[in-house]
């Protein structure tokens, strides 16, 4: 009788029991099996879930606690306790950076009006993995103003994170907008010209339920901003961004 010697499933020979043994000796080959198994999943005492692995398809049967390798975003993903979602599961504890983006724009112009918003041509598109995570958006400006004081005693620049809109006052959920210089004569009059530069910086969360162009994939952002006069003042920026996506 061809019977392997097995201490774990690996050891196990597919071709035993050839079609020649007698069935009488079936009974040595059952128990092996039992023996390999119960040495192989010692902690079996229910029903248990291998790692699903594929690159991007969600195993089709599912059950809370399964795990998926999924290998088209390199993310090991457990199912929840609902059996309604996959979760992220993180190698250590606390956050984990599933992405991180960085860029750079400029911009120089007058504005084309005064107290009104609109897009500055800085922008950022980070590509979201998860549709879970949350975005941290770091906009640091180098911006240079040049004030004459014509019409107005303080020149100001008022700005905020916005989504890729036609329409500028599309501001970001859960943002605020900021002033981002501000400069005052103090009683040199006007025609005084004053030439002011000043790095601004900000850190914006942005949720996934806030994210512009979905929850997942390319989602743009732009920066955003006003003047208080239009007439008095030139604006010249060169920005960097720092986007990092996180799984909290």
């Amino acid at each position: 009788m061809a019977l392997e010697s097995a201490a774990f499933i690996s050891g196990l020979v597919t071709a035993n029991p050839p079609g020649t043994d007698a069935i009488s000796q079936g009974d040595d080959h059952i128990r092996l099996i039992k023996t390999v198994l119960k040495a192989t999943l010692p902690n079996g005492y229910q029903a248990m879930n291998g790692i699903h692995t594929s690159e991007g398809t969600a195993p089709t049967s599912t059950s809370a606690g399964q795990l998926w390798f999924d290998t088209s975003v390199n993310l090991l993903k457990m199912r929840n306790e609902a059996d309604d979602g996959w979760i992220v599961l993180d190698a250590s504890e606390g956050a984990r950076v599933l992405e991180v983006t960085h860029g750079t724009s400029a911009s120089s112009l007058r504005p084309a009006d005064h107290d009104t918003y609109e897009n500055t041509g800085m922008s950022i598109a980070p590509v979201k993995i998860s549709s879970t995570s949350n975005l941290y958006i770091q906009f640091t400006d180098y911006i240079n103003t040049a004030c004459n004081f014509t019409s107005s005693s303080v020149c100001s620049v008022t700005g905020y994170l916005g989504a890729d809109d036609a329409d500028p006052a599309t501001i970001i959920g859960g943002t605020s907008a900021y002033v981002m210089v501000l400069s005052d004569d103090v009683g040199e009059g006007s025609g005084v010209t004053w030439d002011i530069s000043n790095t601004f910086s900000r850190t914006f969360k942005v949720t996934a339920a806030n994210c512009p162009d979905g929850t997942t994939g390319a989602n743009t952002f732009n920066w955003v901003y006003k003047t208080n006069n239009r007439d008095q003042l030139t604006l010249t920026n060169q920005a960097s961004w720092m986007v990092w996506e996180v799984e909290e």
